[in-house]
């Protein structure tokens, strides 16, 4: 499974960050294959930072985590991930396009990611 950390300081520490940043990666891809809310939600905790802090600097096989949650079918963490991610960082992500030009439209993370979208005016 190839993990990336996209953040790295500008510290004469940068080894010893960027390890401790992919050992980070490595976990949550690890929780979002597993399907196992629990122990990321426990694991943010313990590092006392938010979803919405991470979500745009890690990859899991060159996916972002919303779609690495699709394509392993990890329906739980992927819906919580949707939920806890500003739509905006989603959006960057290219998430919802995504899932639908890759027929996870349907899904439940598909439908968390649709409930998140602007609706327009019916003005």
């Amino acid at each position: 499974m190839a993990i990336t950390m996209l953040t790295a300081p500008a510290q004469p520490a940068y080894a010893q960050y960027r390890f401790a940043s992919e050992e980070i990666a490595l976990v949550f891809c690890a929780y979002v294959r597993d399907n196992d809310t629990s122990r990321l939600q426990n694991k943010m905790r313990e590092l006392r930072i938010r979803m919405r802090d991470v979500y745009s600097s890690i990859r899991c096989n060159g996916a972002s985590l919303v779609q690495f949650a699709l394509k392993t079918n990890s329906h739980d963490v992927g819906s919580f991930i949707v939920r806890s991610v500003p739509m905006n960082d989603l959006r960057d992500a290219g998430d919802y396009e995504w899932a639908l030009e890759n027929g996870y439209g349907d899904t439940v993370i598909g439908q968390a990611l649709s409930d998140r979208q602007p609706q327009p005016n019916t003005f």
